[in-house]
């Protein structure tokens, strides 16, 4: 249920960036980018790509890894770990000279993998992802990004930092 009122939250909010500034809609700005980070499992990765379809408004796919936990029971080990494949309508909103705070609301596939000396266990489900962030554009040519993300069932929490390139053609 908690997930469920911040995704409405995060939906609202980018309602109303959208209805105070109205603009044409076009695909411009691609762009690619990778991060790392901490997740629910240890040392995470995410790369993402996207675009804008107006100066607020873009979409953005990612893939992402989770990380891997392994842990002793006794004499056994066991091991966790976590992936996920999914795409993000996002909403970007300057604050500050090439400072932007930035918003995202998607679906993904989500992974979870259990293993341990009696085999292994999978569980696969399409989760609801949201995250908030800040944006740096520190040079026309990269941007630093800080983030979460959250990306429903067990191993979705990602804290993460990571650079993202434009794609001028």
């Amino acid at each position: 249920m908690q997930r469920f009122i911040r995704a409405a939250a995060v939906a609202a909010a980018l309602c109303a960036m959208g209805a105070a500034h109205a603009q044409s809609v076009s695909f411009t700005g691609p762009y690619v980018g990778a991060a790392i980070g901490d997740g629910d499992f240890g040392t995470a990765f995410r790369a993402f790509g996207g675009g804008q379809f107006t100066r607020i408004f873009g979409i953005e796919g990612q893939l992402a890894s989770y990380g891997s936990q392994s842990y002793q029971n006794g004499f056994y080990t066991y091991k966790d770990s976590a992936w996920a494949a999914g795409a993000y309508a996002t909403a970007t909103m300057p604050v500050a000279q090439n400072l932007s705070v930035l918003g995202k609301v998607g679906a993904h596939y989500f992974r979870f993998k259990h293993s341990g000396p009696g085999g292994s266990t999978q569980d696969s489900s399409v989760e609801l992802g949201i995250g908030a962030g800040l944006k740096w554009q520190f040079v026309p040519a990269a941007a630093l990004r800080l983030e979460y993300e959250n990306i429903g069932g067990s191993g979705g929490d990602l804290f993460s930092a990571g650079l993202q390139f434009p794609l001028n053609f």
